[in-house]
């Protein structure tokens, strides 16, 4: 597996879930699909974010810019966009909770030090490596959550979620697949 970047927005954690794909194109054009990707249109990806209560508007992601641009994306922190390679976000909050109990307003590097007692962070990717004949799209999510009480409290609450996660990030690998390759055609 190729090097990310993940490694330096989040190094410890207690959770991590990883999900790849291998895509019939370029790792420049799986890239250029995942730009152009719109999760929010997608059933399960939007019937689960509203339940927790995130927001996915129309203008929302698509996915993250083919060119690197600081911002918010839905209630995801853009962190870093490495063209072609990798795109990283980020979330803080208390994700246990109804309301998902979101940091808003952190810049990248308010994020890197966030560090709360009672809180946790996440940092999802989308990484994408050249292979033999088209590319490996992979998405990794970590979570790191501060403080004892966070920590048992995020594992119950992952224990219920976690599995619905997968069916998201395994969605959108499938999603911009399916235009990478539709590209290709």
């Amino acid at each position: 597996m190729t090097a990310t970047q993940i490694d330096k927005w989040l190094p410890d954690y207690q959770v991590s879930a990883t999900y790849s794909i291998f895509v019939h194109a370029t790792a420049r054009r799986t890239y250029d699909a995942l730009a152009q990707a719109s999760f929010s249109g997608l059933p399960i990806v939007r019937g689960l974010m509203r339940l927790r209560g995130y927001r996915l508007g129309k203008d929302q992601p698509k996915a993250p810019p083919a060119q690197a641009s600081s911002g918010v994306r839905g209630s995801f922190l853009e962190l870093e966009t490495i063209p072609p390679q990798e795109v990283l976000l980020g979330i803080a909050g208390r994700f246990w909770r109804p309301d998902g109990g979101l940091i808003h307003g952190l810049n990248p590097s308010e994020f890197a030090e966030f560090r709360h007692a009672g809180y946790a962070k996440a940092v999802w990717n989308f990484s994408i490596a050249p292979e033999r004949s088209g590319s490996r799209l992979s998405t990794e999510t970590r979570v790191h959550t501060f403080g004892r009480a966070a920590t048992v409290k995020f594992r119950l609450y992952w224990l219920a979620v976690g599995p619905f996660s997968g069916l998201i990030r395994k969605a959108m690998l499938r999603e911009v697949k399916r235009l990478a390759e539709q590209t290709t055609a």
